[in-house]
């Protein structure tokens, strides 16, 4: 009985460690590099997230590393307000420890695009944001979006926003809840 126990253990482990793979894993609000360690995973893929988000002439970049998440593996976001951009972009890899890569910028295509956009920014408020002008969209972003919600920051500061401009249907198909460190607590509205 004890061998066959013994047997079982070590099939076991065998098991484990062939259907298990490792990735590295970290994230960092505001900077382009993270303390990795390594983390094991139930799948054979491994991400890497790559975030950019610009506000009022301050920039913050923010990387993102763990066990893959499919809903978010390839994707290319992009969303711009009055005075505000964000750029986000993930990527998927397969095999142990697959995910070394370093802080890349997400693409940031600046052709413009016919779509034109209604623009605003009201941080602090709920109610609608009135338009001040339009904007042309570019590269991807081929939709308007009207939004208004709560938003946590990584420092735990609840705000909310009310904001209008364009986006790409990436962006609204994940709802902006996608941000690194970032938490959607409230929706009030989103059109895309």
């Amino acid at each position: 009985m004890k061998n066959l126990a013994t047997l079982l253990y070590i099939i076991s482990a065998l098991v484990i460690s062939v259907f298990s793979y490792k990735c590295y894993s970290c994230c960092s609000y505001n900077s382009t590099t993270c303390n990795v360690s390594e983390t094991e995973c139930l799948g054979d893929r491994c991400m890497a997230a790559f975030q950019d988000f610009k506000i009022e002439g301050n920039e913050f970049k923010s990387i993102l590393k763990g066990c893959a998440n499919e809903t978010m593996c390839g994707i290319n976001g992009s969303a711009t307000a009055k005075n505000s951009k964000f750029l986000f972009e993930s990527h998927c890899c397969k095999g142990h420890l697959c995910n070394n890569q370093t802080y890349e910028t997400p693409e940031d295509n600046l052709t413009t695009n016919g779509v034109t956009c209604p623009l605003s920014m009201c941080p602090g408020t709920l109610e609608d944001c009135k338009s001040e002008k339009e904007v042309n969209c570019t590269g991807s972003m081929d939709r308007c979006v009207d939004y208004r919600g709560t938003l946590k920051d990584p420092n735990g500061r609840e705000s909310n926003y009310s904001a209008k401009g364009c986006t790409n249907s990436v962006a609204c198909k994940y709802n902006f809840d996608s941000q690194i460190l970032t938490e959607e607590i409230h929706r009030v509205f989103l059109k895309c």
